[in-house]
């Protein structure tokens, strides 16, 4: 038996966590003048303490921030940035770097462009968008249409027919930025008995 809920999330609440998230508070503060902790950027976002934690370490690996006040406390040891970007850094574990960019980025990119204006469809993303080191598949392609499609991003040019795919275009009033669109997969507690959703919702992001 398979359960469908609708949920309403109340409209601009957007979940404050994520790696673009955790480097835009690093940016603000050092726009400030200010330099920043692990802590700080714990209070203007609702993601667990560790995940921050693991961020930042990875820049100080990587070369891309540095410590300039040690506290006995590691969460509150402050660091400055090395470098300046509105992108977030992607970078590994061990500190090096993630040069490929995702692949939802790179059909949003397409979508933007001139080629994508002109009308797309799967097949397009698959043939254009991908790269050396970004593979999409048929079945990344077709998923991304259909979530943004659901979410009213995207207006049907052509339905297409058997053997033709569907020929898509960008809606002009969804054209919201360079970032593209993340999906998300929410994590929830249902109870049917009372037909009710009890606790915080977590959500993250889901690699298509």
């Amino acid at each position: 038996m398979s359960l469908v809920l609708a949920l309403k999330v109340r409209k601009g609440k957007v979940p404050q966590r994520g790696n673009d998230h955790f480097w835009s508070v690093i940016m603000e503060r050092h726009r400030a003048g200010q330099s920043f902790s692990v802590r700080d950027i714990d209070a203007a976002s609702d993601a667990r303490i560790t995940t921050i934690r693991d961020f930042v370490q990875r820049l100080v690996k990587a070369g891309l921030v540095e410590e300039a006040e040690a506290a006995a406390v590691a969460t509150d040891t402050r660091y400055r940035p090395l470098v300046i970007q509105s992108a977030a850094p992607r970078v590994r574990r061990d500190g090096s770097m993630i040069e490929s960019q995702p692949a939802t980025r790179c059909m949003w990119n397409l979508m933007r462009g001139p080629v994508g204006r002109a009308g797309f469809t799967y097949r397009d993303l698959v043939a254009w968008s991908q790269t050396d080191e970004t593979p999409i598949s048929v079945h990344t392609a077709k998923s991304y249409i259909k979530l943004l499609r659901a979410a009213g991003y995207l207006i049907q040019v052509d339905p297409g027919k058997p053997g033709t795919p569907a020929t898509w275009r960008l809606d002009p009033l969804m054209n919201t930025g360079p970032r593209a669109p993340m999906i998300l997969r929410t994590r929830l507690v249902y109870d049917p008995n009372r037909q009710e959703v009890f606790g915080p919702a977590e959500a993250e992001e889901v690699q298509l």
